[in-house]
């Protein structure tokens, strides 16, 4: 990993590590991907941290973007897909990828990629979706929801002051 993480913070990681906090490890990894999302050596910490966890589907989940991948990881990478019903867009969706494609781009050329793998690689690079009018609809009924209950709440505030005063 480059020096993007503190020695501060990677110290508290190890520390965790050996006291068998795996937990707290795991939450700290989550926020600094969240802070790096380009270091994919933080989903792979993760991934390990699953794995040690014993929930391999999000081990899998984790190590998806990994170049070169174990046989543990490839059995892992398998039950995540089969977790996501190997559907590439609820699989691309749930690896929350949120860092640069270029990251990433170079794996989709890979040859021991599955053809769902490629799929999902794909749909990580390609440009998000335009959103359509049923999105749009989505967002106007919950508008017009939370208008008509804060003018509920208005008239009834009305009301109420009118008979006290």
């Amino acid at each position: 990993m480059r020096d993007v993480v503190s020695k501060k913070t990677r110290q508290n990681i190890q520390r965790d590590i050996e006291q068998g906090n795996l937990g707290k490890v795991r939450d700290r990894l989550h926020g600094l991907l969240v802070t790096y999302p380009n270091e994919l050596s933080l989903r792979k910490e993760l991934g390990d941290i699953y794995y040690r966890l014993q929930d391999l589907q999000m081990a899998g989940r984790y190590w998806y973007l990994e170049k070169e991948k174990t046989v543990e990881m490839t059995r892992a990478c398998l039950l995540f897909e089969k977790e996501c019903g190997d559907n590439p867009t609820i699989i691309a969706r749930a690896l929350k990828f949120k860092g640069d494609k270029e990251q990433i781009h170079d794996l989709r050329i890979q040859e021991m990629l599955s053809q769902t793998q490629r799929t999902v690689i794909e749909k990580l690079i390609e440009p998000p979706e335009e959103e359509t009018i049923g999105d749009k609809l989505i967002v106007a009924g919950c508008a017009l929801i939370f208008l008509t209950v804060l003018s509920f709440l208005i008239i009834g505030v009305y009301t109420v002051c009118t008979w006290v005063f």
